[in-house]
C-alpha cells in the first residue's frame, strides 16, 4: 500500500517541476529579448528633424542652409543621402543658391549632421522660356 501512495506523489512532484520549467525559461527568454532589442531601437531611431531653405555655403565636409527662421550648418558624412528631383545625386550636384529640403540629426554634443539633402528643380520654369521662344517663331 505504501508503494501505491508514493508513486502517484512522485509523479505529481515531477509533473509540477516539469510544468514550471518552461514558464521560467520563457520568462528569461522574453526579458532578455526585450532588453537586447530595446537598445538598437533607440540607436536606430535618432530624432530626424526636417529642414527647408537655400544653400548659403557648401564644401566637402559641410553645407549651410538658411531659411527665414534660422541658419543651419550641417556636417556631411558618408551616410548623407543626396537626391536631385527623385534621382540619386552627389554633393557636386548642389551649389550655393539652390533651394533644398532634407533632415538632420543632433548628437549629444549638439553637432548637426545631414541625413539627407534634396534639391527639386523647377521643370515648369525651364519649360516656359522654351515654349515662349518657339511660340514667337
Amino acid at each position: 500500500m505504501k508503494i501505491n501512495l508514493i508513486t502517484p506523489a512522485l509523479v505529481a512532484i515531477v509533473g509540477l517541476a516539469l510544468a514550471g520549467a518552461p514558464l521560467t525559461a520563457q520568462a528569461e527568454t522574453s526579458s532578455s529579448t526585450s532588453t537586447s532589442t530595446a537598445a538598437p531601437e533607440k540607436k536606430d531611431k535618432a530624432k530626424k528633424t526636417p529642414y527647408m531653405g537655400s544653400i548659403t555655403a557648401i564644401d566637402a565636409k559641410s553645407v549651410t542652409v538658411a531659411s527665414s527662421a534660422k541658419t543651419l550648418t550641417l556636417a556631411i558624412t558618408p551616410d548623407t543621402k543626396f537626391k536631385k528631383d527623385k534621382e540619386e545625386a552627389t554633393l557636386s550636384d548642389f551649389a550655393v543658391g539652390d533651394k533644398v529640403t532634407g533632415s538632420y540629426s543632433k548628437d549629444d554634443s549638439g553637432a548637426l549632421t545631414a541625413n539627407s539633402l534634396h534639391k527639386k528643380t523647377d521643370k515648369t520654369a525651364a519649360a516656359k522660356p522654351a515654349a515662349a521662344s518657339s511660340a514667337s517663331n
